[in-house]
């Protein structure tokens, strides 16, 4: 099995990681991979699949290995079928705690023998060998299937020390399935044997505030309050509780009791974007310059922070009177431009220029904005991350391409649902709150769009009129007008696939929802129409 295996190492330490690398020749690997941070191991992963990542936690001058396993998750790089082994020498509970939230398969602490690491990934090796059923089927995210195979494999007990493993992974795909009273009698049955399991408390307390006990998940919070192993932790779990609940005094009550030096980068963000709903953008400025300047070793970070501060600026520019907006817009672009001065790349280069339009749209000068939005990298949104997506908004919006910010927008909902970090996610639906509050609601939006994409079909502008179908079927897919409307268009102008639209999963999803009696016979009229040409017998998968 040895000889199958592929691995890859990320270690900054280039003497460390040639020392790992010799040791795991000598345990008969072959195929190894070695990275010293995460932006290089991340262009490998789309082009390969790694059996097992060893990374180590403290990466030099670039984002820890917990954050680049976060990021590895939300863009989809890292699957469930690859063993994740953490390597670190630091022992801080904070620090083991940030790990232990990413559910990595080991963790093993240096120094560690050649003996005790070869015994750790040959266990992590067999257990995901034993469950590569299931974790195929979760890799594609079958989940269900997934927890049928598992239920199975736990019945057949021929892995009995892998139980434990085994049930906590069968909560995780509870969780994932939204079942979350199942998912709590497990993590009860845990904590019953031994109150002390972590991970188990912490998957106890989210699954009931999913099922929708918000009362008693705080309760449970606020017990592990003033303990230093979970302290931090159960404080930025009650502020984002209280930020949903749109209680920011409560939650800023909780955040403040974090050191501002303990604060981790997530909950750094999440601390600056709570003061600026409750417009206290000077406290948010100064805490991200804090941060930053703590950070202009790590670039990735420095970068990172260096963009948040110029959106502040950008805000102030924003909210200030036209003759005063000069000196924050100054502000703004020194810090876009010092984002870009070590990193190079097209995901970097398109984060600035959005942001550097907004600030030529604050001048008045449009049409500037408008050369750097009409540049070719600044149509796709395959690489961009959440902030980005919302400055896109912002500026497609600024330059009145009302139908380009929507899909962005909603591409940006579609993003937020996969987001690993909790803090980032509730810092990202912020942002997308104040997205929404300059679009609009989403069924007013898609009802502009619908009417307009009729007037276009009335004058048999299809490509036209399917654009704006489209919109109104993305904003308030609820509605069978909308998509009975983008159907009729596609297949009288023979367009088979409309970005994430096709004629075959349109019309599939239409017939299985209830229709009134005038969309049920318009239906039935496309549909005659597109069987007789065969565009029905094998759904087209999608445009990404």
């Amino acid at each position: 099995m040895v000889d199958n295996i592929n691995i890859a190492i990320v270690e900054d330490n280039g003497v460390a990681r040639l020392n790992l690398r010799n040791h795991l020749m000598e345990m008969g690997y072959a195929d190894i991979g070695c990275y010293s941070h995460g932006r290089e191991l991340k262009p490998v992963l789309k082009q390969r699949h790694f059996d097992l990542i060893l990374m180590d936690f403290h990466l030099g001058q670039h984002k820890n290995g917990v954050e680049v396993v976060n990021e590895m998750q939300k863009e989809g790089l890292l699957k469930p079928s690859t063993s994740l082994v953490f390597v670190t020498s630091d022992r801080m509970p904070m620090i083991i705690g940030q790990i232990v939230d990413v559910h990595p398969d080991a963790l093993v602490l240096k120094p560690y023998t050649i003996r005790n690491l070869e015994k750790t990934l040959r266990a992590c090796i067999n257990f995901n060998h034993y469950l590569s059923p299931v974790l195929k089927l979760m890799d594609s995210e079958s989940y269900e299937q997934a927890l049928h195979t598992l239920d199975s494999l736990l019945s057949d007990n021929q892995m009995p020390k892998a139980r434990t493993n085994m049930i906590k992974l069968r909560a995780r795909l509870l969780t994932k399935l939204g079942r979350f009273d199942e998912a709590v009698a497990i993590y009860t049955d845990i904590l019953k044997a031994s109150d002390n399991i972590i991970w188990a408390k912490w998957g106890l307390i989210q699954n009931t505030y999913l099922a929708g006990n918000t009362e008693k998940s705080e309760a449970m919070l606020q017990a592990l309050l003033d303990t230093h192993l979970t302290n931090d932790k159960a404080c930025e779990w009650l502020t984002r509780i209280n930020i949903d609940k749109q209680e920011y005094q409560k939650a800023q009550e909780y955040i403040d009791r974090i050191k501002e030096g303990e604060l981790s980068l997530s909950a750094a963000r999440l601390k600056a974007y709570l003061y600026q709903v409750q417009d206290q953008m000077d406290d948010a400025i100064s805490l991200l310059e804090k941060k930053r300047e703590s950070n202009r070793n790590i670039r990735e970070r420095f970068n990172e922070l260096s963009l948040d501060l110029a959106r502040c600026y950008l805000t102030r520019a924003q909210d200030a009177p036209e003759t005063e907006r000069a000196k924050h817009l100054q502000v703004a672009r020194f810090l876009i431009g010092s984002a870009g001065r070590n990193l190079h790349g097209q995901d970097v280069d398109i984060k600035r220029n959005f942001m550097t339009a907004l600030s030529f749209m604050l001048e008045g000068d449009l049409n500037k904005a408008k050369e750097l939005l009409d540049q070719q990298d600044m149509q796709s949104v395959l690489s961009m991350d959440i902030p980005t997506l919302s400055d896109a908004v912002n500026a497609w919006f600024g330059a009145g391409e009302i139908a380009k910010a929507s899909e962005l927008l909603c591409e940006l909902e579609h993003k937020l649902e996969h987001l690993p970090d909790e803090n980032e996610k509730t810092v990202s639906s912020l942002m997308m709150r104040r997205n929404q509050e300059t679009l609009g609601d989403r069924k007013t939006r898609a009802m502009a769009f619908n009417k307009q994409g009729l007037e276009f079909y009335s004058r048999n502008e299809f490509a036209d009129a399917i654009d704006d179908f489209y919109q109104a079927y993305l904003l308030f897919p609820a509605e069978p007008a909308f998509s009975v409307n983008l159907l009729q268009s596609m297949v009288e102008a023979g367009v088979h696939t409309h970005k994430r639209a096709t004629i075959a999963i349109l019309h599939k999803e239409l017939s299985s929802h209830p229709l009134s009696q005038a969309n049920a016979h318009r239906l039935a009229e496309i549909t005659a129409k597109a069987s007789k040409l065969n565009w029905l017998d094998s759904p087209e998968q999608p445009a990404e």
